[in-house]
């Protein structure tokens, strides 16, 4: 019986394919202020999730933070009002995509390709000088969305896999490779229907 890939259960729910075959992340057609937003986000939980034991990885974190800080001010700030601009309950609407985009990279079956990526971005991105963190997230947000594509892809090749299993479980008259009658060892058995196969 196939199982769910990376461990996952069974039954998760997952997005559903897009026509080009991609799938409808978070990271999708994102302003450049989210685009910063959403990889801060990312390292974010990095930081938090990934090699827990080293502390090298919280302290590079931080770094960015003190070094990118003003940047990722001025992006948030931007990101709030794109969103004020929608009406309505902006802050609701915003408070819920953030909490949905720090669920998103938080999936514990992606969890070991995303830290793969994620902790030596976090080096890097430490690295880089003032007001530089806008550039680099363009290239970085996309790799670190790859991980969880690739997972919906083969949940969704996973579904295929079980449902042809099921169907060949479910076949009404099961494809015996010996004569039937050797492995009764008789001289005569019955099949489905009625129909009479002699031994030989």
């Amino acid at each position: 019986m196939p199982t769910p890939p990376s461990g996952a259960a069974a039954g998760l729910m997952t997005p559903v394919a897009l026509p080009d075959g991609s799938y409808p992340t978070p990271n999708r057609a994102l302003s450049s202020a989210a685009t910063v937003w959403h990889l801060r986000s990312a390292l974010n939980v990095a930081a938090l999730q990934c090699n827990v034991s080293d502390p090298t990885i919280v302290a590079q974190y931080n770094t960015l933070l003190r070094t990118q800080g003003k940047n990722l001010t001025a992006a948030y700030k931007t990101l709030e009002a794109e969103y004020r601009k929608g009406g309505g309950d902006w802050q609701d609407r915003l408070d819920d995509s953030m909490t949905r985009l720090y669920n998103f990279f938080a999936q514990p079956p992606v969890q070991k390709e995303f830290c793969a990526r994620a902790v030596p971005m976090i080096a890097s991105a430490a690295a880089l000088p003032a007001g530089g963190f806008e550039s680099f997230a363009l290239g970085a947000l996309p790799q670190l969305d790859q991980p969880f594509v690739e997972f919906y892809r083969n949940y969704d090749l996973y579904r295929v896999e079980l449902a042809a299993w099921k169907s060949g479980q479910q076949s009404p008259v099961p494809r015996l490779g010996v004569d039937p009658a050797v492995l009764l060892g008789s001289t005569e058995v019955t099949m489905a229907k009625g129909v009479r196969v002699a031994s030989r």
